[in-house]
């Protein structure tokens, strides 16, 4: 049934939207983004679940036993609470307003506020504390979006959002750990069945009745087995109703134009069980280690009528303000825990021999045969979901204008936003791409200044020198082939003095982008920490870059300022390694990574007994000399950086190609040789010799370099702690015979003749030019 009564087409007139603005400007037009924080329900039986021994954590716990059927959601709208964000304005202030935290706070000397969130428990009113700031606390059913936006055709709107539990998982918040079950919820599909609303009222009268005309012509819904299901609602978890302001009246008028099922890009519980994992979730709740739940992704698919508007971004007004908006309605159930509540269809994960006796761990039992979920048995026969106006939701996320690309440098300061993901010349916007206009493009998530994992609140472990190495790293990789760079600056989360805009203004935005990322790191601790660390701000960046200018390159990589890739042997550009990859089936190149070591030659003493680089010295230069040799170990994988193909990896985390297409082949898509548990063969480490090489320069701070003139001598006792100056090894040769300087300061470092000889000469000429540019321009 797809019948939708309460539909209609969007009258929209723009003459009459904008003259309606300059006479009575904004105020009645826009919208204003909202929650409706609904109460929770108790799903399980009192007393089943356990949380597993605190300090084992070998032991996963113990999932709970489910009331079935699942009861009704009863409520009224008068159990809501509902929130407003009025923060966000206009199409300008996306994404760096939308209700996330709440903003930068600063201590009395300055210092910005980042909380290692496992060093302290959980305040008893934290969560209607945190509600006018972000509402996803109190009612974790509510996904924690980080970024909104149309894809570049104008078929769906995408949702990018982190899955907040795992922002807290220490023995201290084993109570947040099982409140916030319901963000893991949000990755698992559900199926319904669209209903009439006689239909919902006869089997389920004892929910809430609408007294509004519109609700009475709304479309219904109940959770049924998938088999049962609407055409669209077998894979979903979220209905999305999208509404418009039209004019035909003289004055704003809101009206509810369509109502739509979400869909995920992959399927988060398929991709788990091909990566042979047991579970999305434990009651634990320390799950940090499985990537792919860290984002929660999916889209909400746009009417056909209203595409055309979407793509080309005519909806928003000439000031910014958007006419179209989309509500979020969750639909509500409990997580579903490991391969015995597994929900899906054989053709996906083939015929029950396949899976129903499984290695994967059933809590406890390996010899137990899975059942896989029983949507009847867990869901009942009746279970309607409630009317929308009685159901938590977020209310009004705008639909702005899809990124797009610069052609030129003329384009138009009111298409929307101040971040250059929706600023370009319409002629872009209309024209169909035959193929993609980028060959290798990178995200870079920055800040001006930021602190390291674990780094303290007062300032200590601060990193002030991303300023100085952004143009040294964008001239370098625009030298070494990039078509695009795309920055999201974190400077908000840290300061409000500064941010990267004035560095990268002094580029064509035909190369750079500058998208204000102010999101704020939910757990800056160590990944070690019993609480582990969850840069949540880092995650969501990366996957809206990724998402959002996918469709304009070929190849695409995330890495950081002190990581520079280096075209080798007889490549001067990393361009022929990735077309010479693609031709060989390549999908995904790995970076080895391992720290290069600030050289003694290009340092100083400074007071204090530390050393820090000479000021004429680029980066590059000044820390080329890594602690491995080429090639580099195995161990060098743990901090991978990769560059990989664009529509091939639709989820990339930070290390890892954590979601590939392979890891998306149904059993239907080839039952011959189709298996369980997959490993992607496309992926490979480049050849460091031959293709290219990882430099990482991390900053080497003043405290890494204390009683370095002990610490760094060959018959210093105390190896392990370290001496962080470089003393190269003379021509790149290990000689136990001869293994110090004269002065008795012990090898420790590899310089990269390729580097040293070729790429620091042109590095520093391009930088040369782009001086003598910047004061051409400004003469």
């Amino acid at each position: 049934m797809k019948d939708f009564t309460a539909k209609n087409a969007f009258n929209f007139n723009r003459v009459d939207a904008e003259e309606y603005l300059l006479k009575n400007g904004a105020g009645k037009i826009r919208r204003i983004i909202g929650a409706y924080l609904e109460p929770p329900m108790n799903y399980a039986v009192d007393g089943t679940i356990q949380q597993g021994a605190i300090n084992d954590d070998s032991d996963p716990g113990m999932p709970p036993k489910f009331i079935t059927p699942q009861p009704l959601r009863t409520f009224t709208p008068d159990d809501l609470k509902h929130y407003e964000y009025p923060k966000f304005q206009t199409c300008k202030d996306l994404p760096a307003k939308l209700p996330i935290d709440r903003g930068l706070e600063l201590y009395k000397n300055g210092t910005a506020i980042i909380w290692n969130v496992g060093n302290f428990e959980t305040p008893e009113n934290y969560t209607l504390d945190e509600a006018p700031f972000c509402p996803v606390d109190a009612d974790p059913f509510l996904p924690w979006i980080h970024d909104v936006f149309p894809s570049h055709d104008g078929t769906v709107v995408e949702f990018i959002a982190h899955n907040r539990r795992r922002c807290k998982t220490g023995r201290k918040h084993r109570p947040d750990v099982l409140r916030m079950e319901p963000q893991v919820s949000l990755m698992q599909h559900v199926s319904v069945k669209r209903l009439t609303e006689v239909e919902a009222s006869q089997l389920a009268p004892e929910l809430w009745q609408s007294s509004t005309e519109l609700e009475e012509k709304a479309y219904r819904y109940r959770l049924v087995p998938m088999e049962d299901a609407s055409s669209d609602g077998k894979f979903t978890r979220f209905i999305c109703r999208f509404y418009g302001t039209e004019f035909t009246t003289g004055k704003p008028r809101l009206v509810l134009l369509d109502e739509n099922l979400s869909i995920y890009p992959y399927n988060y519980e398929f991709i788990s069980y091909r990566k042979g994992k047991p579970t999305m979730i434990t009651p634990k709740g320390r799950d940090n280690k499985y990537f792919w739940t860290s984002i929660i992704r999916f889209q909400c698919p746009v009417p056909e009528n209203l595409q055309n508007i979407i793509k080309t971004g005519n909806s928003i007004l000439s000031d910014g303000t958007p006419t179209l908006h989309v509500d979020l309605i969750p639909i509500r159930t409990p997580p579903r825990f490991g391969v015995d509540q597994m929900y899906l269809p054989e053709d996906m994960i083939g015929p029950p021999t396949m899976w129903q006796k499984t290695s994967l761990n059933n809590w406890g039992d390996k010899d137990k045969r899975s059942k896989g979920f029983n949507a009847s048995e867990q869901w009942g026969l009746k279970n309607v979901l409630p009317r929308v106006e009685a159901s938590g939701r977020w209310t009004n996320l705008p639909i702005c204008q899809p990124s797009v690309l610069f052609e030129d440098e003329d384009h138009d300061d009111n298409a929307g936003s101040n971040s250059d993901i929706v600023k370009a010349d319409k002629s872009i916007l209309l024209k169909k791409m035959t193929e993609k206009p980028h060959l290798l493009s990178a995200c870079l998530w920055a800040s001006t200044t930021f602190r390291v994992r674990g780094g303290k609140s007062d300032g200590r472990k601060a990193v002030t020198d991303t300023g100085s190495r952004l143009r040294e790293w964008i001239e370098f990789h625009l030298m070494v082939g990039f078509d695009h760079i795309y920055v999201f600056d974190n400077s908000g989360a840290h300061t409000n003095e500064t941010s990267l805009a004035p560095i990268i203004n002094d580029y064509p935005k035909s190369k750079i982008s500058h998208i204000e990322w102010p999101s704020i790191i939910c757990n800056n601790n160590i990944p070690a920490h019993d609480s582990a660390g969850e840069r949540s701000s880092q995650y969501t960046a990366e996957n809206s870059c990724r998402t959002r200018f996918a469709p304009f390159t070929e190849w695409i990589a995330s890495f950081d300022t002190d990581e520079y890739l280096v075209p080798m042997g007889e490549h001067n550009d990393l361009r022929s390694v990735v077309i010479e990859a693609q031709k060989k089936g390549t999908n995904i190149l790995t970076f080895r990574s391992s720290r290069g070591r600030l050289m003694y030659e290009r340092s100083k003493d400074v007071e204090g007994g530390y050393r820090e680089m000479l000021p004429n010295y680029t980066y590059i230069e000044a820390y080329n000399c890594d602690s491995s040799s080429i090639p580099k170990e195995s161990w060098a994988d743990r901090a991978r950086k990769q560059i990989y193909r664009a529509d091939y990896v639709p989820y990339h985390y930070v290390h890892y190609s954590t979601v590939t297409k392979g890891y998306m082949k149904e059993f239907k898509d080839d039952k011959s040789r189709w298996r369980p548990h997959y490993s992607d063969n496309t992926e490979r480490v480049t050849d460091e010799r031959s293709e290219a090489i990882m430099i990482h320069t991390k900053t080497t701070s003043p405290t890494d370099t204390t009683r370095w003139n002990k610490r760094c001598k060959f018959d210093f006792e105390k190896k392990w702690r370290g001496c962080s100056v470089g003393f190269a090894w003379p021509n790149g040769v290990v000689d136990s015979e001869n293994n110090h300087t004269k002065e008795g300061f012990q090898y420790n470092c590899f310089m990269n003749e390729r580097v040293e000889n070729y790429w620091i000469g042109r590095l520093k000429e391009a930088l040369k030019r782009r001086k003598n540019q910047y004061n051409d321009n400004n003469n």
